[in-house]
């Protein structure tokens, strides 16, 4: 994923939205019934469907010269040693125009829009593991769900079957954004890490309130970012700081931030309704097509 990231920023692209998130087939088959079908180049044994369904993937805003045909070309290289490229078939979907990106842009980042939330809690597919303990959704599905199956061992409640003792929350400020040097600190945290559980791009303006996440000079204004992400297992002796010896370009928090703040709904988790899997199991990344629910 950093390397990725990196990818862009080399290319001169500006990150203006990043969200890590699980998606469903039908918000999929939606999505490109609303862009005029499916894109050129596919997997050569899996469906568009099928591989953007089948593990969490990372859904991105780009902003630059040309960016929709540029970031297309980029990630349409059929060459093996292409970041976009892998075991004969493409890793990415990209837009192909300015007018799909930005119907793209309005499915992906839906939960952008100030009515998402309220819409996703009377969606009787979608499962929040909120602080303290509470849930909401449908979660006695989901916990007979797994507690039917036989790799997982029982739990007295749904928290217990995801515990976040372990994950820790890392901020990679707005001053990696100036550097351009937001997929090399993305790259050391995965590479310092047991994996990512959540993961959004975050502006000042969203979070006033949150001083200590910006830059305490006060150099920042509310246009600029910052991205949080989730972690499992951080290695205790990360840490990695920029040209000043006393500025971190990240900061480790966990407890106020994780869900008092930048993740308030907790872990989402996404029950299929023939009640045969769950998926999601990551903060706020379950993205279901709420217009197709009942």
């Amino acid at each position: 994923m950093g390397d990725i990231v990196t990818c862009f920023e080399e290319a001169n692209m500006k990150l203006k939205g990043m969200r890590l998130m699980h998606v469903n087939a039908d918000f999929i088959r939606k999505h490109f019934d609303r862009v005029g079908g499916e894109p050129q180049g596919k997997h050569p044994r899996l469906t568009w469907v099928s591989y953007l369904t089948n593990r969490p993937v990372i859904a991105m805003i780009l902003e630059g010269h040309e960016a929709a045909h540029r970031v297309h070309e980029m990630t349409s290289t059929q060459q093996e040693e292409s970041l976009f490229w892998f075991d004969g078939g493409p890793t990415a979907y990209s837009s192909d125009t300015v007018e799909r990106a930005d119907k793209d842009i309005k499915m992906w980042f839906s939960q952008d829009s100030q009515d998402w939330f309220g819409r996703s809690f009377t969606s009787t597919h979608l499962v929040y593991l909120l602080p303290e303990g509470e849930t909401h959704g449908p979660s006695e599905e989901a916990y007979e769900m797994l507690r039917n199956d036989a790799f997982c061992n029982r739990q007295p409640n749904l928290h217990a079957y995801f515990p976040t003792d372990d994950m820790s929350l890392v901020v990679i400020k707005p001053k990696a954004f100036r550097e351009c040097c937001v997929g090399d600190i993305l790259t050391a945290v995965e590479n310092s890490s047991h994996g990512v559980r959540g993961l959004k791009l975050v502006r000042k303006a969203d979070f006033p309130e949150s001083d200590d996440l910006w830059c305490a000079s006060g150099e920042t204004d509310d246009d600029e970012c910052a991205v949080a992400v989730v972690v499992n297992s951080l290695c205790a002796e990360f840490q990695l700081l920029c040209d000043e010896p006393d500025t971190k370009h990240i900061d480790f928090e966990l407890g106020e931030y994780l869900f008092g703040n930048l993740f308030p709904y907790g872990m989402t988790l996404w029950v299929h309704p023939g009640g045969k899997y769950l998926c999601g199991m990551n903060f706020e990344a379950t993205l279901v097509g709420l217009d197709s629910e009942d």
